[in-house]
């Protein structure tokens, strides 16, 4: 992925992985330039120029909303034909007043989960003669191995709900949702939908009200590597913590771990197990 030559675009979510992943393009010698969800992307992006940060709800002809065809146009209009697709995408916003009528288009009566939507998005860049990139191409490093990853090692009790978890997640991941649970002595605490991981783990908190648990983060079989491997950080570290969560498993070679070392210090000092699993 290194060299690419042309400029080239990153659709940026929420959460610290396109920061990272637009560091890298660029680190790389690419031109980037960032496509943002609302909600601070100046902060998130120092090392591009201003002028190479768009808001989504800024582009020409798109009226104030969130418009496919006015994306398409600016990235014509650039130069563009690569794009790559990093972060949680606030897809609520879909739903809503913010999005045009070729967004609201791509909603669909055979299903809107992450797949089947984020798949329809990606398959309009594709049908535009634009080449979507692997994020994982810029921080493959990245990557989760198996086994001990940070902290300390699980305890027994913590291995058997991290087993749990798993089970529930061979059934959910089938069916587009549950891509993390938190389990608790065996019974199932919450599940991830549309909310993200850090807000799925805050309700667990509130739940569990101090009890520990384990936080089991795993992939569909069939997703797209290209544009939706899950991502864990330091700020599920800390959400875990304030949470009385104690352990996380995720699927190694699969689940991006942002800034390693930071990630590892943190587990350490808090004290919470984290571990690399295989289906």
């Amino acid at each position: 992925m290194k060299n690419m030559p042309g400029p080239a675009a990153l659709i940026a979510g929420n959460g610290a992985l396109p920061e990272e992943t637009a560091r890298q393009m660029a680190g790389s010698g690419m031109d980037v330039t960032v496509y943002s969800f609302p909600g601070g992307a100046e902060d998130r992006f120092p090392f591009l120029p201003e002028d190479r940060v768009l808001s989504l709800l800024s582009l020409p002809g798109g009226d104030g909303k969130l418009s496919l065809q006015a994306l398409l146009a600016d990235l014509r209009s650039r130069g563009i034909r690569s794009v790559c697709m990093a972060g949680l995408i606030p897809k609520t916003m879909m739903y809503g007043a913010a999005a045009d009528s070729s967004l609201l288009g791509m909603l669909s009566s055979d299903g809107n989960d992450d797949h089947s939507l984020l798949g329809r998005i990606v398959g309009a860049f594709e049908s535009f003669g634009l080449q979507v990139l692997p994020y994982a191409g810029f921080v493959g490093e990245s990557l989760a191995t198996e086994g001990f990853i940070a902290g300390r090692e699980p305890s027994g009790k913590e291995r058997e709900d991290v087993n749990c978890g798993k089970r529930i997640l061979s059934v959910t991941l089938p069916l587009s949702f549950g891509q993390s649970v938190v389990v608790a002595r065996g019974a199932v605490v919450a599940v991830e939908a549309m909310e993200g991981t850090d807000e799925m783990i805050r309700r667990a908190g509130a739940l569990l009200s101090g009890a520990p648990g384990v936080v089991v983060k795993m992939m569909r079989p069939d997703q797209d590597m290209r544009f939706d491997l899950p991502t864990v950080g330091t700020g599920t570290l800390r959400a875990m913590a304030a949470a009385g969560l104690t352990c996380l498993a995720v699927e190694a070679g699969r689940t991006i771990i942002l800034d390693r070392p930071e990630f590892a210090s943190r587990a350490e000092s808090l004290s919470i197990a984290v571990e690399g699993i295989i289906p």
